[in-house]
């Protein structure tokens, strides 16, 4: 008897004008095995619209991960980051962004964001690995509806690492 059910895949979101990185990071994902759709999204108001679409259309899912490049063209990520965070339907979706702690302080004022959504970009082929599992983790857990910890809903928490933005 075969098993018909059909796995869900989970699907990362990766908002990135360098085309380098979103391969790094797509060869990052198939050596780890993650099955995963990554959608990648080269310009900042080409992300604000899908992620607009996707907030009206209640019949369609949020992406279960969404990863951003602070440096975009037209909008940046930081302004994707505050459309996402001020937007109910993403309350749940884990999301990321390269960027430092002092842009963490500064947006902090304005919404909720997590502390840990903020990240470094990984410059070697290690640290795309990183980001591979940091992705794939806070992804499965959003598709499993698995709370971080009894005590913590922020999605980011699910993933750690050396990726995480320092203080400077």
């Amino acid at each position: 008897m075969t098993n018909t059910a059909l796995k869900h895949i989970p699907t990362i979101v990766y908002v990135e004008d360098n085309e380098g990185d979103s391969m790094l990071l797509q060869e990052a994902l198939r050596e780890r095995g993650h099955e995963t759709q990554l959608l990648v999204i080269e310009k900042g108001d080409q992300a604000l619209h899908y992620f607009k679409v996707k907030a009206d259309a209640r019949d369609l899912p949020p992406p279960h991960c969404i990863l951003l490049d602070k440096y975009l063209p037209a909008i940046t990520g930081i302004e994707l980051m505050t459309f996402i965070r001020s937007t109910k339907v993403y309350d749940g979706t884990p999301v990321y962004i390269f960027s430092s702690e002092k842009d963490y302080e500064n947006i902090a004022k304005t919404i909720r964001v997590s502390k840990e959504s903020f990240l470094t970009k990984p410059t070697m082929w290690n640290g795309f690995l990183e980001l591979a599992d940091l992705l794939m983790k806070s992804a499965e857990a959003k598709a499993e509806d698995i709370p971080a910890t009894k005590n913590d809903s922020k999605p980011e928490v699910h993933a750690e690492g050396s990726l995480r933005a320092k203080k400077k």
